[in-house]
């Protein structure tokens, strides 16, 4: 999808470590899922904006598709903080430093 075709949809950036411990949080991000970046940063998992009952499938599903071909795309249910819940576009990607993966960039776009 092309950045002109996302104009005026929700977009959020989330990038986390290997832990999966949020690293980055975009304004997009706090205005999709509800939490603000004090919040989250350093001190919460993804897994918070994911179902508990899909956590245990799609995060290492997405994670090893990311880390072997370099994109993890779906469209998954996230939850927002308010608990309800919504489809967007989830697409991931490795963060790498000195040719390691040290994270993930997840990119969601609400559909």
């Amino acid at each position: 999808m092309s950045g002109e075709e996302e104009e005026g949809k929700d977009v959020s950036v989330i990038t986390s470590d290997l832990e999966g411990i949020v690293q980055s949080y975009s304004e997009g991000a706090a205005k999709l899922f509800g939490w603000d970046s004090e919040e989250v940063v350093g001190k919460q998992s993804v897994a918070i904006f994911h179902q508990p009952e899909a956590v245990e499938e799609l995060v290492p599903r997405l994670l090893k598709q990311a880390a072997e071909e370099g994109l993890f795309e779906e469209e998954v249910v996230f939850v927002k903080k308010d608990g309800t819940e919504f489809k967007a576009r989830l697409s991931v990607r490795p963060v790498y430093r000195e040719g390691k993966i040290v994270g993930y960039m997840g990119r969601t776009v609400v559909v």
